[in-house]
């Protein structure tokens, strides 16, 4: 009888050892999918085998204040933690998640006016989930359609983290910020690496004075009345047009990260009273990649200020992609000469990926 017993158990043994292996080999499968990082260092989200093309660096694709940025795992805890039960947390978080299933109310069919999902997410393992209850689409607006959603989809919503009585929950009106669900209307906003208007400082560029005139060549001229702040060069000083070399110099970028290409667009303009023949050689733009030579950047006619007598600022545009590298400086390099010293004036500095149109 012993015996017996003893073999049954070993049968037992057998196919549970059989279904622990069936179910390591399903939980790695899983582990296969895109599904996100559950690491959340101080350099933003790293994403687990997502390329740019679905849903790039989440971090940077986040808008508002990049502290409240949390994982699924993080938002459950916060909720246990700092929110009691039966209340809604004060402030919204970004919440970065798997799609694990969703629905609309009572599983009945979709209905566009209402245009919301209950939606389970979970986090990277598959043990933890949250419902977001009645999320909105993309920038808040209604769903159109139940396959803007899908199971596996890496999303970030946004919302209030409600404590439903132990349960954690994203309250009613939270939203869809990021997917990488094509059908989902996402669309990433262009990267941009520097965006300087001028309108208070220099912000982050610097001066290089390469030969000194009597007084700094490059000054911040501030705003007055609906006059935007700008950075002005000249040489002119007390009347007197001196002999002067001096850059301003932006920081180093990396324009890798514009993987749209990069455009430098800014408003200028070269002002002379006298005869502005060899403004090119005055009024100079450079770059340089990779922390090598300066070379600079033809300035066609249609990017000036048509009259060189007329202060009036005028868009131009550049494009970098030759210059793309881990570290791009420009520079605005203004020369004069002894006798000849023109005025040169700068604001709204951008570089990055081509606006939307």
């Amino acid at each position: 009888m012993n015996y017996l017993i003893n073999i049954s158990n070993m049968t037992k043994l057998f196919r549970h050892t059989i279904l622990l292996l069936a179910a390591i080999g399903m939980f790695v499968a899983c582990e296969d999918r895109a599904i996100p990082s559950d690491k959340l260092g101080t350099d933003g989200i790293t994403q687990s085998r997502i390329e740019y093309d679905t849903i790039k660096n989440m971090r940077d694709l986040i808008p508002g204040p990049q502290g409240d940025t949390i994982d699924l795992d993080m938002a459950i805890q916060y909720g246990l933690d700092s929110v009691a039960e039966g209340s809604t947390s004060s402030k919204g978080f970004y919440i970065l998640g798997a799609v694990k299933n969703h629905s609309t109310k009572d599983n009945q069919k979709f209905d566009p006016s209402y245009g919301n999902f209950y939606v389970y997410l979970r986090n990277k393992l598959g043990n933890r989930e949250m419902l977001c209850y009645r999320l909105m689409g993309i920038k808040g607006q209604k769903f159109t359609d139940m396959n803007q959603m899908a199971p596996g989809d890496i999303v970030v919503v946004y919302g209030n983290i409600q404590n439903y009585y132990g349960t954690i929950q994203l309250s009613q009106g939270g939203k869809l910020i990021t997917s990488d669900n094509p059908l989902s209307g996402y669309k990433p906003d262009p990267i941009v690496v520097l965006n300087e208007s001028f309108d208070e400082s220099a912000g982050a560029f610097t001066v290089d004075v390469k030969k000194a005139a009597s007084a700094d060549v490059w000054q911040h001229i501030a705003a007055a009345g609906t006059k935007q702040g700008y950075m002005c060069a000249t040489a002119n000083i007390g009347d007197t047009e001196e002999a002067s070399e001096s850059w301003l110099v932006s920081p180093a970028m990396d324009l890798t990260k514009c993987k749209n290409g990069a455009l430098l667009t800014f408003s200028h303009y070269g002002f002379y009273t006298g005869d502005a023949t060899g403004r090119e050689d005055m009024l100079r733009l450079m770059v340089s990649k990779d922390g090598g030579e300066w070379e600079q950047l033809t300035l066609d006619a249609e990017m000036w200020n048509q009259n060189p007598k007329q202060k009036r600022f005028t868009e131009a545009t550049i494009d970098l992609a030759d210059y793309i590298s881990a570290n791009t400086k420009i520079a605005f390099a203004y020369k004069s000469d002894a006798g000849k010293a023109m005025t040169w004036a700068v604001q709204n500095i951008r570089i990055g990926e081509p606006k939307d149109e």
